[in-house]
């Protein structure tokens, strides 16, 4: 199993969680904690009556309203809140069609994980509502997981649409997963929290029509194969219409995988994407070879390569791009670059992540040293290319369109500013 004593977060637990902290942290909530009391279920079952939004208090040591947050969900009704206590909760949590708040006391205390081997067991299923003050953490163990039984499978295979079981059982889980026809003309926010994924993608997002997914003063933080973010349109012309995706004051830094955003136009015809990145800086890496990368990428921007040349000519802003790096295009030497890439090897086959956690790559664009493909055997062929960019793109006709980046029906808001990529600002005349 996973190892309590390399998690940062359980040492930081141990040294800021004094007695006196804590008597702090308990008095001032104990009114929300005396109120969720009093609606405490009690064995059997509890008839439950049309009453104002309610709050629980999650603990694992047995003194809240509940010990599990699934077990809080599974009580909660639309708009209740449930109040997390300090602990590391190991749990597979669901929100399935029900708004509610899950709502932390402190992002580094509160933390929710679960290994993410398998597609559909991750940390967090939700689609509507609100999550804040949270560490959300989807791991990978190293150790081999139960994946899901037959009955499960055939309940999987009976919900999904054009997909089956055999597919997805290819693919591992998200550390969080918002997909669900509730999302319809809803909102999902995220406030303050800590996304961390060693498998998947951080966030998968399934979007809905007239619906937004909102982050602000998050961190997405990919260790593994996926990027930071990856959001698709619906596929069912019932649940399309406008969709949007709003980051604000966030950061997103992806350690292995070139791309730190990932978008899929599937139905262009009845769907378009409004999105706004405000603030939000990313920590990305890219790599000279091309075999990370794929061919069917469709981004109509700027690959790494030419972004370093106009950023060294002193042209690329002239055309009104942003960026708020210093420098939006790093190059890491041979040496560092071979440490570096045998640091995630070791972490990815051990589960050990604690040495890249100390690794602090800059705001822009990292580049792997060009003689690094020397040292590794499976290198790109001459008949392989791809373009090197950050941000992934794919239409569902595997041609680039007018939107933005080339996604179909995309748009980036006029409001989009203060972002490291020049992609995510929207672009202003250039001074005469």
């Amino acid at each position: 199993m996973y190892q309590e004593s390399k998690m940062y977060f359980l040492k930081t637990i141990v040294k800021m969680l004094a007695g006196v902290l804590i008597a702090l942290l308990i008095t001032g909530i104990t009114d929300i904690h005396t109120q969720a009391a009093e609606e405490k279920p009690q064995n059997g079952a509890k008839t439950r009556t049309v009453r104002e939004a309610q709050q629980y208090v999650i603990a694992k040591d047995g003194t809240g309203d509940f010990a599990t947050i699934q077990e809080g969900v599974d009580y909660a009704q639309d708009g209740d809140t449930l109040l997390i206590y300090p602990g590391t909760y190991t749990e597979e949590v669901q929100v399935m069609n029900k708004e509610i708040n899950i709502v932390g006391v402190d992002r580094d205390l509160c933390i929710l994980r679960y290994d993410t081997t398998f597609y559909r067991k991750v940390p967090l299923t939700i689609a509507i509502g609100k999550v804040e003050n949270l560490t959300i953490y989807g791991m990978n163990s190293g150790e081999e997981q139960q994946g899901p039984t037959e009955e499960e499978i055939a309940l999987i295979n009976a919900e999904l649409v054009g997909d089956s079981w055999d597919r997805q059982k290819n693919y591992t889980g998200y550390a969080v997963h918002i997909d669900q026809n509730c999302l319809y003309g809803k909102s999902m926010c995220f406030e303050n929290c800590r996304v961390i994924s060693e498998n998947n993608h951080c966030v998968g997002i399934g979007a809905r029509g007239s619906s937004t997914v909102r982050f602000e003063n998050c961190e997405l933080i990919s260790r593994g194969g996926g990027s930071c973010i990856f959001m698709h349109d619906p596929t069912s012309p019932e649940v399309s219409g406008e969709t949007a995706l709003v980051m604000k004051d966030c950061s997103l830094t992806s350690y292995l995988c070139p791309y730190v955003m990932t978008f899929q136009s599937l139905l262009p015809s009845h769907n378009s994407m409004h999105l706004t990145f405000q603030n939000t800086k990313v920590h990305a890496i890219a790599y000279a070879e091309s075999s990370s990368y794929v061919s069917d990428n469709v981004n109509t921007g700027f690959d790494v390569e030419t972004l370093s040349m106009l950023e060294k000519a002193g042209v690329l802003y002239n055309t009104g791009f942003k960026s708020t790096a210093a420098v939006l295009v790093h190059s890491m030497q041979l040496k560092d670059s071979l440490d570096y890439m045998e640091t995630l090897e070791t972490a990815s086959e051990t589960g050990d992540y604690t040495k890249v956690e100390s690794i602090s790559l800059p705001e822009g664009i990292t580049y792997i040293d060009t003689e690094i493909n020397n040292h590794y055997e499976n290198v790109q062929t001459a008949a392989f290319s791809a373009k090197h960019q950050v941000i992934a793109i794919y239409n569902a006709d595997r041609q680039p369109a007018n939107g933005w980046c080339g996604l179909s029906n995309a748009i980036l808001t006029a409001d989009s500013y203060g972002n490291t990529l020049v992609e995510m600002n929207a672009v202003v005349s250039a001074a005469p």
